[in-house]
C-alpha cells in the first residue's frame, strides 16, 4: 500500500512538471509576446535597466517568468478578461531559497509599459529605454 501511495506521488508531481511546461494558449503567448522586456517602476528612486531582479535594478518579463525584486514567478493557467487586453495568470514563485504559490496576477499592456494587479493593488511599471 505505501508504494502505491508513493508511485501516485511520484505520477502527480511528473503531471505537475509536465503542466508548467506546456505552452500556454495562443491568446496567452500573444500578450507575453507583446510585454516581453525590462521595466522599472516610477517614483521609486533611481533604477538601473541594465541589471534584472536585484535591488535597484529593472524587474520585467522574460518567456513565461514574471521577475521582481529578488523573486522570479513563472505564468501559468492564463485566463483571458472578457473585454480587456488583459490576461490573468497563477503564479508559482521562488525567492530567497524559497518556493511558494504566489497567488494570481492580471498583466494589461499599457501604451507606456505594463499594468499589474496583484493582491488588489495596480502597480504601473515603465518600460526600459
Amino acid at each position: 500500500m505505501a508504494r502505491r501511495l508513493s508511485i501516485r506521488s511520484e505520477i502527480g508531481a511528473l503531471g505537475l512538471a509536465l503542466a508548467l511546461l506546456a505552452p500556454l494558449p495562443a491568446a496567452a503567448q500573444s500578450l507575453l509576446d507583446r510585454v516581453q522586456g525590462l521595466y522599472y517602476p516610477p517614483n521609486q528612486g533611481t533604477w538601473d535597466c541594465a541589471t534584472l531582479g536585484m535591488d535597484g535594478g529593472a524587474v520585467g518579463v522574460q518567456g513565461q517568468t514574471l521577475h521582481g525584486v529578488e523573486n522570479a514567478c513563472t505564468l501559468t493557467n492564463a485566463f483571458p478578461i472578457p473585454g480587456m487586453d488583459a490576461m490573468m495568470f497563477d503564479l508559482e514563485c521562488s525567492g530567497e531559497g524559497m518556493t511558494y504559490d504566489g497567488g494570481r496576477v492580471i498583466l494589461v499592456p499599457t501604451q507606456t509599459g505594463l499594468g499589474i494587479v496583484r493582491d488588489g493593488f495596480l502597480v504601473n511599471w515603465l518600460r526600459c529605454p
